[in-house]
């Protein structure tokens, strides 16, 4: 299967940039302290959540279809050896990461890019050993949706979001189309579907954030949405059945 960003790999590098500082207060406090954790994050990139983990202590496997986007990761390696072991696979399956293997898991800012939600959270969970974590960004499914737009109060100049089809799942160019040179569109679905597919797969909630953001339509409405939870004990008596 082809990877929608090995067309846009060289351009999704430079705009996401080299470095393993990750200027993401939400992802750094909701991941905690890695030092010594196994980590695989998934659908990872040019490697950058990759190499801010082993960064800071984790060994970390790193996953993504996109071959172009590993290529560049690789490199980066190259220049900054962090341990860190990158794969090509499909988030759907994670086909050869092996079961119960990881203390955490991340997907940062990818799993709104991925088809199909409830193969890629089970394959998770999958992955995660007894009482493992996770953590997940996504574009806001609330504010970012398939018609949105902003406005200004004719009477005090405010700002507001406005927001339009949120029933309607599915995939859309939104979210790339202000960036030429990416535009490679991701999968909107509803607040309601995201809980119910980590729920389904065993995957508790245990915090959410919604920080704001550094625009002034950002700051009255959050852009993102973070979940962080961890394996249920369902999940174990599954695998022990």
């Amino acid at each position: 299967m082809r990877a929608k960003y090995d067309d846009v790999a060289t351009e999704y590098d430079e705009w996401v940039g080299a470095g393993s500082a990750l200027d993401d207060a939400a992802f750094t406090e909701l991941t905690g302290d890695v030092a010594g954790q196994e980590i695989c994050v998934v659908a990872c990139g040019q490697g950058r959540e990759a190499r801010y983990l082993a960064g800071r202590g984790a060994v970390v496997t790193a996953v993504d279809l996109s071959e172009k986007l590993l290529e560049r990761a690789r490199q980066h390696e190259e220049t900054q050896p962090l341990g860190i072991s990158y794969r090509q696979g499909d988030a759907h399956t994670l086909d050869g990461v092996g079961t119960d293997s990881f203390d955490g898991a991340v997907c940062h800012m990818s799993l709104m890019d991925i088809p199909d939600l409830d193969g890629a959270l089970h394959s998770m969970a999958r992955i995660l050993k007894p009482g493992g974590w996770y953590v997940v960004s996504i574009t806001h499914p609330c504010f970012k949706t398939p018609a949105t737009g902003e406005l200004v109060d004719h009477v005090d100049k405010s700002i507001k979001r406005t927001v339009g089809k949120y029933y309607a799942e599915g995939y859309w160019d939104g979210p790339g189309a202000h960036r030429s040179a990416l535009p490679v569109g991701a999968y909107h679905r509803t607040l309601s579907t995201y809980v119910n597919t980590l729920t389904a797969a065993d995957l508790t909630i245990d915090q959410l954030r919604e920080p704001p953001g550094d625009t002034p339509i950002w700051r009255e409405v959050p852009q993102l949405l973070y979940i962080k939870g961890h394996l249920s004990p369902a999940r174990q008596e599954k695998r022990h059945d």
